[in-house]
């Protein structure tokens, strides 16, 4: 990198990490256009760099699958935080290394980590091999924090919300290295066409619209059974069926039979998609939760696996955003409620709104320059994160 440069490093386990590390570098490239060289990087994959990469994502993708182990495993790590953090200090001891070594020769002037075992990796390379270079943990899970994040060494941490920054003090990190921010979505969601300007570009009819994501690997689960009664009754749906080639085909034989079921593979005009739709269906992936809501959409929740996906649907839930329907009988009496009362599409839009996720990432890439610039926190940005 030449001149002045944020390398925002990321690990590529599901969407939400590597969602917000390109919100944020988005944000900042909007706001201070031409005065950093920007980088995100899936560090952990870069050659020789973390030799397990490729079983932790594979893992991550069968864990997706047996949310009740997630949510249990995270249990257990969250009952022995020191225990935790040890184990993850040994086994990212080669990592630390090599991460001061390449890190270091580039010589960025901020590393912003947005993966627990990144900042307990990159604060090690600070302590142990000499990596000379600040960094800034951001913490992607907006309302909670996990012992994997729990690093207290860790130079400092921003987090979207005041519920996440307690997690992290009780985990054992000291309240004064915790800010909050906010919780950053990408600019396309932001600053998205007309509902009809959006369905005029894909072909869309203009219908009531469902749409089924089921995130960028289609691990989401969709029953037929459930689709079929949304059509039956007249809902347009369109299936985002990510890069599962197999789902895809399964579907194609119902698309065929219903003129109003669309079954779409990995695109990345997802943000047009959730514009051209009146509600959004999916597993509770925070970014795809919060990237429907900025673009003021209801987000009904099938399932969810982690523990930060339940407080994501709590969230739901308490701010009438939508929520948690397990149910399919729930789910589809929920969509024609939406679909019988316009207002309360308007007045979901208007709450959404209210979250200001705009603001939130402009916060964000502004509070990351001054500390990129000057190695401290920015007051006037701290403590106006999600509620």
């Amino acid at each position: 990198m030449g001149g002045a440069s944020i390398l925002f490093a990321t690990i590529a386990t599901g969407g939400g990490h590597l969602a917000t590390a390109n919100a944020i570098a988005e944000a900042v490239d909007q706001h201070y256009a031409g005065s950093f060289d920007l980088r995100v990087s899936d560090l952990m994959h870069e050659p020789g760099m973390f030799k397990g990469d490729r079983q932790h994502k594979r893992f991550w993708r069968w864990a997706l699958a047996h949310p009740q182990l997630v949510r249990s495993g995270q249990r257990i790590l969250d009952a022995t935080p020191t225990f935790t953090r040890q184990t993850q200090r040994i086994m990212l001891h080669r990592f630390a290394r090599l991460a001061a070594q390449e890190l270091g020769g580039e010589a960025p002037s901020l590393i912003v980590a947005n993966h627990g075992w990144l900042a307990v990796g990159l604060t090690l390379a600070q302590r142990r091999f000499g990596l000379a270079v600040r960094v800034l943990s951001f913490g992607t899970e907006p309302l909670d924090a996990n012992a994997l994040w729990a690093e207290p060494r860790a130079e400092r941490f921003i987090v979207p919300s005041e519920s996440a920054r307690n997690d992290l003090v009780r985990l054992g990190v000291g309240r004064e290295r915790v800010d909050v921010v906010g919780y950053p979505v990408r600019r396309a969601f932001l600053e998205v066409p007309g509902q009809a300007e959006a369905r005029r570009a894909l072909g869309f009819p203009d219908s009531f619209t469902c749409l089924v994501s089921l995130g960028g690997e289609g691990v989401g689960t969709v029953q037929k059974a459930l689709l079929t009664s949304l059509l039956d009754r007249g809902v347009s749906v369109v299936v985002m069926a990510g890069r599962n080639q197999t789902l895809h085909e399964r579907l194609q034989p119902l698309a065929q039979h219903f003129e109003h079921l669309r079954v779409e593979g990995f695109t990345d005009e997802m943000a047009t998609f959730v514009a051209a739709s009146d509600v959004v269906i999916g597993k509770a992936g925070p970014a795809s939760v919060f990237e429907a809501l900025a673009v003021g959409r209801p987000f009904l929740a099938t399932g969810y696996a982690g523990l930060n996906e339940g407080k994501a649907v709590a969230f739901l839930k308490r701010h009438k955003l939508g929520g948690h329907f397990p149910s399919p009988a729930d789910l589809l009496a929920t969509v024609l409620r939406y679909r019988e009362c316009p207002k309360e599409l308007k007045r979901v839009r208007e709450r959404a709104g209210a979250l200001e996720l705009g603001r939130m990432t402009r916060d964000l890439a502004r509070y990351v320059v001054h500390y990129a610039r000057f190695g401290e926190r920015d007051l006037q940005w701290v403590g106006r994160g999600l509620s």
